[in-house]
């Protein structure tokens, strides 16, 4: 049965939830704010399904990346837009030991579909004296252009607010919501890292976490290659690169800041030592983080039909398309997402 459906945000989840939904049959209405700070109009879109720090492989990462390259694509093709871009990631080695760990676990069935064996031949104007290794499936996502493009698409069709979403303002009356005098099914807080703001779901450990990242270009420097090296750079498009990222915890301050400006460009000369950098914009947004960097999904202990779905951080580009069947299988069938998603998980 065709459901009425508020979703309060359009960041790349309540976006994405919402061409999920209409695909289903269902109506749905969209109301976000525009903010600026939020980490989808920011962020660089760059997914890794590799962990560096450790080098193993992220939660659930093939299965992750096999479900976003077919939401994507499809939604893509709705569009009538590319916004989804795969490419290799090389991994510059900081040291001897990442290089022989890399090495050795290449080998292994578990990593051999992400990791490549192979060391390639060295990289022009890039220092990288113990080498590197390729994730083979890696990537980025315009998140801009698929925010703004989708955003036009749902204003054409009636179905975005361009406003704040005021709490007080929404009535519930026997499992039914009352928003600015529509009636809902359903209602949907998808707002990223301003969750605590809001009433139903501020005490789920969702917190901010700031993200800078800065767009340059070069007078020689043509590399068209994703490096990490600590940092990424990011080729995107018109000879322009993406910087960063960082993560800073309980900063206040919304704004970019020169300290850590210049901290990125101070680490960008370790492996691009002759090129000079030309900054054309700086950025900075929220990512909304959990504890165990896990999304927090599901339905309101107390208030049936009221739902989370937030918590993606910083890889949301792969996370989203992951969670999105089970999300809209609860709220079809009322069937309960998975633990190590449930939003009430660090209560139990």
């Amino acid at each position: 049965m065709k459901k009425e459906i508020l979703i309060i945000g359009q960041g790349i989840a309540g976006t994405s939830l919402a061409f999920s939904l209409l695909e289903r049959g269902h109506r749905v209405q969209l109301i976000d704010d525009g903010h600026l700070s939020s980490s989808s109009k920011v962020a660089a879109g760059m997914w890794n399904p590799a962990s560096f720090k450790k080098l193993s492989l992220g939660w659930k990462a093939a299965e992750q990346l096999q479900l976003a390259e077919a939401f994507y694509i499809k939604i893509e093709e709705k569009l009538g837009i590319k916004f989804y871009h795969p490419m290799q990631l090389y991994r510059i080695f900081p040291d001897q030991h990442s290089a022989n760990e890399w090495d050795e676990k290449s080998a292994q069935k578990e990593f051999s579909s992400i990791l490549s064996p192979e060391i390639g031949p060295p990289l022009k104007d890039v220092k990288a004296p113990f080498g590197y290794g390729i994730v083979k499936h890696a990537g980025w996502c315009n998140l801009p252009a698929y925010l703004q493009v989708a955003a036009d698409y749902f204003r054409e069709n009636n179905m975005l607010v361009e406003e704040k979403f005021e709490a007080s303002q929404l009535d519930i009356q026997d499992e039914k919501f009352f928003y600015e005098k529509k009636k809902y099914d359903r209602v949907v807080l998808s707002i990223g890292y301003k969750n605590q703001t809001i009433p139903y779901f501020e005490n789920i450990p969702i917190y901010p976490n700031k993200g800078q990242v800065l767009t340059l270009s070069f007078d020689n420097y043509k590399e068209d290659k994703l490096l990490n090296y600590g940092n990424f750079l990011l080729p995107v498009d018109e000879g322009k690169y993406r910087l960063g990222a960082t993560y800073e915890f309980n900063d206040p301050n919304p704004d970019p800041t020169i300290a850590t400006r210049e901290k990125l460009l101070e680490k960008l000369t370790t492996v691009l030592p002759t090129q000079t950098p030309h900054v054309l914009e700086h950025k900075a947004g929220y990512r909304p983080t959990v504890p165990d960097r896990k999304p927090t999904i599901g339905e309101h202990h107390s208030i049936p039909k009221l739902y989370l779905f937030n918590g993606f951080g910083s890889k949301a580009v792969m996370y989203v398309p992951y969670c999105l069947p089970y999300f809209i299988d609860l709220i079809e069938n009322g069937t309960p997402v998975p633990e190590e998603l449930d939003l009430y998980r660090f209560k139990k």
